[in-house]
């Protein structure tokens, strides 16, 4: 571990943190009790570092993931075999004595946020809010931070606490704590988010947990990896997340390394996608995100159009960028991403999703953000390949993901707390799947869809140029496509 060199990582931080005119030393909250001197210097900026000592042998840390859709398909109101919209969270605890909370692990983003219990939204109503006066090592500031996603947004202030994740205690962690939330956050099953991507991406001027992790030597190794799968055949759908390792047996035969494009995402060359053994033609040399956060496989419009015409796929509507396709996976070819000139390939089962009465959508999902020029590649392909995320020598490692265990039910406990969000969110399931009744008939691979002129998304979104990308969190409920809007 002493060999790791991140401070090119770390300049990002320190440069915009020095720049913001709101930056400041964090203090003790007149309403938290006394912390510890150990506490308070370590969350001090200068000393989250330091100030952590590896106060357990490094280890492997796994984190076991549900679903969102575990609870929602159990709803009386809600059709039956909504898998592809899964999203996935795993439990962390903050504080002392330590308070729980649900949150995405999220490769697209970089910061660590939750609610506040001084949150006066509608949207904090269905989550768990940090009670900061309850935490005896809370330290406050007068940092505030927002972030904004394509159907909104949240604001609030940064405070340190320290994080228990796992076996492992980690002092001073820099958390956002959201005192305001938009609308489309009520029906998130998560309560929010612990950021994975490169310290370079934090919104909130902190670095993200997992590198204050890194440095003070509590990982086994500087790598991360996931593994998710689909429910089906009584299943439940979930997976796990390991923080300092790999758990080989949810992976198979050689994993193949993908060079990182640039130290911002996870971020790899994309050489071109075949259909079958054919080149999509429009499909050019560009580059994709490998996001955790993010449900389906999100594209530029005018590449979600090839690529579904191709499919034989056609436009559900504007607002989802959905297209609908046949169900029949007989009929339809694997897809094979071409990435760092290596080839991914993917099944139909992967991307033909079942939103019920049978009918489907496809997991290519047209960007409803004008300013997306990448690729990002989210839960429906990572379903298909384990994937190991290499923070030393920035890579990502793909393998052939096993999925033929059986994934551990969600507690009663997780049920019961997330009733309120389960039926908000299957209104929305309905409605696509009340779109996709009325959507042109898909019969074979010689639908009228393959023969179709370019849809609206091409000319709607394509307009002006597309420099900006995109990055995490839109709730799967609210937007059931992806997390990602625009930064």
């Amino acid at each position: 571990m002493d060999d790791l060199d991140i401070s090119t990582l770390e300049n990002d931080v320190t440069t915009s943190s020095r720049d913001n005119k709101h930056a400041g030393k964090l203090h003790k909250s007149p309403n938290a009790k006394v912390a510890s001197s150990s506490h308070a210097e370590a969350a001090d900026p200068a000393a989250t570092v330091s100030g952590i000592s590896a106060i357990r042998r490094p280890q492997a840390i796994t984190i076991q993931l549900a679903s969102a859709q575990a609870n929602i398909n159990d709803s009386n109101s809600s059709p039956p075999g909504n898998r592809g919209f899964q999203s996935y969270y795993g439990t962390i605890e903050l504080g002392t004595p330590p308070q729980r909370f649900r949150v995405v692990f999220d490769t697209g983003s970089s910061d660590f946020w939750i609610p506040s219990i001084e949150c006066d939204s509608a949207a904090c109503e269905t989550h768990s809010r940090f009670k900061h006066a309850n935490s005896s090592s809370y330290v406050t500031s007068h940092v505030p931070f927002s972030l904004n996603y394509g159907s909104g947004g949240l604001i609030g202030q940064v405070g340190a606490d320290t994080l228990r994740i796992g076996d492992a205690d980690v002092p001073g962690v820099h958390v956002g704590l959201a005192t305001h939330m938009s609308r489309f956050f009520r029906t998130a099953r998560f309560d929010g988010v612990f950021g994975l991507g490169f310290p370079g991406l934090t919104r909130i001027q902190s670095q993200p947990p997992l590198y204050a992790m890194v440095q003070a030597g509590l990982l086994e190794k500087p790598i991360f990896s996931f593994w998710v799968r689909e429910g089906h055949d009584g299943q439940h759908a979930g997976g796990e997340v390991v923080l300092g390792g790999v758990n080989p047996q949810r992976l198979e035969g050689v994993a193949r390394v993908l060079p990182i494009v640039r130290k911002m995402y996870w971020e790899v060359e994309l050489n071109g996608l075949l259909i079958g053994e054919m080149p999509v033609p429009s499909i050019s040399s560009q580059t994709a995100i490998i996001d955790t956060g993010t449900s389906l496989i999100v594209l530029p419009a005018t590449d979600a159009d090839a690529v579904n015409q191709f499919l034989g796929a056609v436009p559900l509507f504007d607002e989802y960028g959905l297209y609908a396709i046949d169900c029949h996976k007989a009929r339809k070819p694997p897809v094979k991403f071409m990435l760092a000139g290596e080839p991914f390939a993917l099944e139909p089962s992967h991307y033909i999703l079942p939103v019920g009465r049978g009918r489907c959508v496809s997991a290519f999902a047209a960007s409803t953000s004008p300013e997306l020029s990448r690729w990002v590649i989210g839960n429906s392909f990572l379903r298909a390949w384990h994937t190991t995320f290499d923070v030393e020598n920035f890579e990502i490692k793909l393998a052939k993901a096993v999925q033929d265990d059986a994934q551990p039910a969600p507690s009663s406990t997780d049920s019961e707390s997330a009733s309120a969000v389960a039926a908000a969110a299957s209104s929305q399931l309905e409605r696509i799947v009340e779109a996709l009744a009325t959507a042109h008939p898909i019969t074979s691979q010689g639908s009228t869809a393959a023969k179709s002129k370019p849809t609206k998304h091409a000319a709607a979104k394509h307009s002006s140029s597309t420099t900006a990308t995109t990055s995490s969190l839109e709730t799967l409920e609210s937007n059931p496509i992806h997390h990602h809007a625009s930064k």
